[in-house]
Parts: structure tokens; sequence; C-alpha cells
């Protein structure tokens, strides 16, 4: 039988509690621009305790998942939010559209480039390929909010679809924010143009060429076929 939600919870806190190291948080808070709280627990050490949890108790399913997920993500300490991000690809397959709402309302919350680059690609992102139909009305909200992390996300979400790339709504996305000031969308539509290069390099080349495009979103855009130009020189 596995845990609820709060049992879970409390076992996952003992555990990073248990491997917490106060003067690591220091320099970890500081990468963050001190924006967010860390108990200073590394990347390995992090993803080794989720796998041995997970390990020793099955994540809770449906509603209790759900609650459980809910419970990290409200807590100060940055290493809950990445748990969320863990043990969600662990069990990835088996979520259904039910989760793509929880996730969403976690991308306005303790927002930075690091939970919307795992929120929208990684998570909603992969649940979305599985259900095609819901792709339009999830994107068109993004794109269209005020709250520039959805507008990231409404950029990045098809950053693995590589061939599955719906690319009349990647472009029609970037065209919309090409406007905006955010770095981070900036930024988003060159990763995205970059990413989608390593596919179809001519496509990409003709939007850039044709869009009037920021210059940081160019710059990144243009990087991947660049690089294999200069490859094929050599």
């Amino acid at each position: 039988m596995s845990l609820s939600a709060q049992d879970y919870f409390r076992e996952l806190e003992r555990r990073f509690l248990a491997i917490a190291d106060p003067d690591r948080a220091v320099p970890m808070k500081k990468y963050m621009r001190d924006q967010f709280d860390f108990l200073g627990i590394g990347s390995p050490e992090r993803r080794e305790l989720v796998r041995k949890l997970i390990a020793d108790h099955p994540l809770p399913q449906g509603q209790e998942l759900q609650k459980l997920w809910e419970l990290c993500w409200d807590q100060p300490f940055r290493e809950y939010q990445y748990f969320v991000y863990e043990s969600g690809l662990r069990v990835l397959r088996k979520l259904d559209d039910s989760f793509i709402p929880l996730f969403e309302s976690f991308i306005p919350r303790k927002s930075w480039w690091d939970t919307i680059d795992f929120l929208a690609p990684k998570l909603i992102g992969r649940i979305l390929l599985r259900y095609p139909e819901q792709i339009e009305s999830y994107s068109e909200k993004w794109v269209h909010s005020p709250n520039f992390w959805f507008q990231r996300s409404a950029i990045l979400f098809q950053l693995d679809y590589k061939r599955q790339t719906n690319v009349d709504l990647l472009f029609r996305n970037i065209r919309l924010c090409a406007g905006s000031k955010e770095f981070f969308v900036q930024k988003a539509a060159g990763w995205a143009l970059r990413q989608y290069s390593k596919t179809d390099p001519v496509a990409v080349t003709a939007f850039i060429e044709a869009e009037e495009l920021p210059k940081l979103t160019v710059r990144e855009g243009m990087k991947a076929i660049k690089s294999k130009k200069m490859k094929d020189k050599r």
C-alpha cells in the first residue's frame, strides 16, 4: 500500500534534512540571484535520494500524487520543486491529461528559468504529445498571457518534439512574442529555433530571414546552423 501524500512528504522531508548542507545552500541561493532558498543538496545527491525514496516507497497515484506535488511546490526550498520534476519523469508515461492543469498552475508560482524549463517541455509538453487535440488551446492561452513565463512556456513546450513539431504553431508563437523586451522570452525563442534547426535548418533559416526578430533570438537561433556550416567547410 502506497503512502498518503502527507506521509510521503514527511518521508521526503526527513531524507532531505538528513543530508542538507547550510554552507552549500549559500552559493546555490546566490546563483539563483537570491530569489529562492536551498537546503544545500547537490544534484547528484538529490537524484540518488529520489531514486532510493521511490524504490523504497512507490509514488502515490491520482489525486494523492497531485496533493504530494502541491505540497512540494508550496515549500520554500528549491529542492522540493526539483523533486516534482525528477519524480514526475519517473512516472511520466502513467500521467494522463488531468495532470496538465496542475503543472500549468505551477508556471506562475516560484517562477524562474529552472522551473519553466522542466515544466513546459519536459512535463507538460510530453503529456500534450499524447493529447495533441489539446495543444492549440493551451498554446493560445499561454502565448497571449501577460505573464512572460507563460509566453516562454508557449515557445518551449515543443522543444523535444523534433519531427512531431507543429512548425506553424512554433513560428506563430515566436512571431507573437517577437516584440517582447523580456530576456527570457527572447532567449527561449532562440533556443526553440536552434533546437528545431537540427531537424529542419532550411525552414528555420527562412523564418529568421523573413521575420523581424530580436538580435538575441536570431543569434541563438542560428547557432547550430552556423556551427554545422563551419564543420562542413573543414
